[in-house]
């Protein structure tokens, strides 16, 4: 396994329920599918175009992608925080300029999925 991932399990543990996803000790099914699901469009669509899809807050599971997106934050910066990962990302890569920054990104936030997805298997799913 990645040693970057290693290091960011027990961030991605605190992550996972300073940012809201558990609930009475328990998580949603839903995460985990929103992790592939992240994971996968990243892939295909890039992550600017993901980044954006998963930040609309018209969306019904607003509240969830928010969680999932606050996780994220958590995992790769250590801080609580409100302000949106896709304007962090803009603002790291020249709005979507820099290629290399973005790659940077991606990798980054792959990783985070990636211990988010192996940190949430220790929490009791709701059913």
């Amino acid at each position: 396994m990645n040693k970057k991932v290693n290091e960011l399990i027990p961030k991605a543990l605190d992550a996972i329920t300073a940012s809201g996803m558990v609930d009475a000790g328990k998580v949603d099914k839903e995460y985990k599918g929103y992790i592939s699901s992240m994971g996968a469009s990243i892939i295909q669509s890039g992550l600017l175009a993901t980044l954006a899809f998963y930040s609309n807050e018209q969306s019904g599971s607003v509240d969830k992608r928010r969680n999932l997106l606050k996780a994220i934050v958590k995992t790769l910066l250590g801080v609580n925080s409100n302000n949106k990962l896709l304007n962090y990302v803009l603002a790291g890569s020249n709005n979507g300029r820099n290629k290399t920054e973005i790659d940077k990104f991606e990798k980054q936030i792959s990783e985070a999925l990636i211990a988010l997805k192996l940190a949430l298997r220790t929490f009791k799913q709701k059913e």
